[in-house]
């Protein structure tokens, strides 16, 4: 019954898919923000140190900031799935999931 609540509120995918965008939007914001950075600078250390000085001080790490990544685009991938339950929204749920799964995987792999 308590799964059925979001059943009755036909805004409910929309609010999903909303707050998916967001929080698909923020992880792939701080990956172009990385590339830009690392493509400026030859020097690893020194992209590091400069993508690193984007954020507050309790935020500069770089496997923090991953692992911040991988859980929003995790739960982006969850509220993708429960927006596909309008029809409207169905196909966009689909590839814009599909690209959060993908982002996903690229952060896994990058903390290996």
């Amino acid at each position: 019954m308590g799964s059925n609540i979001y059943l009755m509120n036909s805004k409910a995918p929309s609010y999903f898919f909303a707050a998916a965008l967001l929080l698909l939007a923020l992880p792939a914001a701080n990956m172009a923000l990385w590339i830009v950075t690392a493509e400026n600078n030859t020097d690893f250390e020194t992209s590091l140190q400069i993508y690193l000085s984007y954020f507050p001080e309790f935020l500069r790490n770089g496997r923090l900031l991953t692992l911040i990544n991988i859980l929003m685009l995790a739960l982006a991938a969850g509220l993708f799935y429960k927006s596909m339950a309008a029809p409207k929204l169905r196909l966009a749920g689909i590839v814009s999931g599909i690209i959060s799964i993908l982002l996903l995987m690229w952060n896994v792999f990058s903390l290996l």
